[in-house]
């Protein structure tokens, strides 16, 4: 399999690296190699996630202190489809940098041979993300393109082979669980954030490894 950068790369030798002879992407005037070209893709969208965080907490602080102006129960409300927000956010990030190559960023769909950078590629649900038990399990979660995650609806079939053949039973596991009614907490939510923060931040030192 080929990544879809290498249909337009040309052979030459990389201006931001050392790199000679290899296949390279024209970017403006200069030639860049697969390597640096898929850093500085995930370094882009890095700053980009950056933003939003920024953004997000600023109207964090403002919605906080608003909270008095409201009534508990309808910032409770607001407060909490926020952190659900952010977990989203967050745990997709997560998945889709999870099963990235670390040398460009790029990664495979689960259900297809599709191979784009993570940032374009999105978080697949097994079990739907309507159903909370399951909604930010790692075991449930994998890496989709657009055409099987939307298009396709999850290509469920080939999803629930792949999980098989990755760990049996776990199929009937994700589903029984499914059905449990849970509602989670502020507090949960709050500490499921901050965990998966944390592990947001490991996995993304494999593409920031330290010079």
């Amino acid at each position: 399999m080929s990544y879809s950068t290498l249909n337009k790369s040309k052979w030459g030798d990389c201006t931001q690296c050392p790199a000679t002879n290899v296949a390279c992407v024209k970017v403006k005037k200069d030639l860049v190699c697969t390597n640096c070209h898929g850093r500085n893709k995930a370094e882009e969208q890095q700053k980009k996630a950056n933003q939003r965080t920024a953004a997000r907490n600023t109207g964090f602080k403002l919605r906080n202190g608003l909270a008095e102006s409201k009534g508990t129960e309808e910032y409770g409300m607001a407060e909490r489809q926020s952190l659900i927000n952010d977990l989203d956010f967050v745990v997709s990030r997560y998945i889709r940098q999870l099963y990235a190559d670390p040398k460009n960023g790029f990664v495979q769909c689960w259900t297809c041979p599709t191979i784009k950078h993570f940032s374009l590629m999105q978080n697949g649900h097994f079990v739907p993300r309507s159903k909370m038990a399951t909604r930010w399990l790692v075991k449930n979660l994998k890496p989709q393109c657009a055409t099987c995650n939307e298009g396709k609806h999850g290509n469920l079939e080939i999803f629930a082979e792949r999980l098989e053949q990755e760990e049996k039973g776990i199929v009937d596991y994700l589903r029984e669980i499914s059905q449990e009614t849970y509602k989670y907490s502020r507090d949960e939510l709050k500490q499921l954030l901050i965990d998966y923060r944390a592990k947001l931040r490991i996995v993304e030192t494999k593409f920031n490894p330290q010079k």
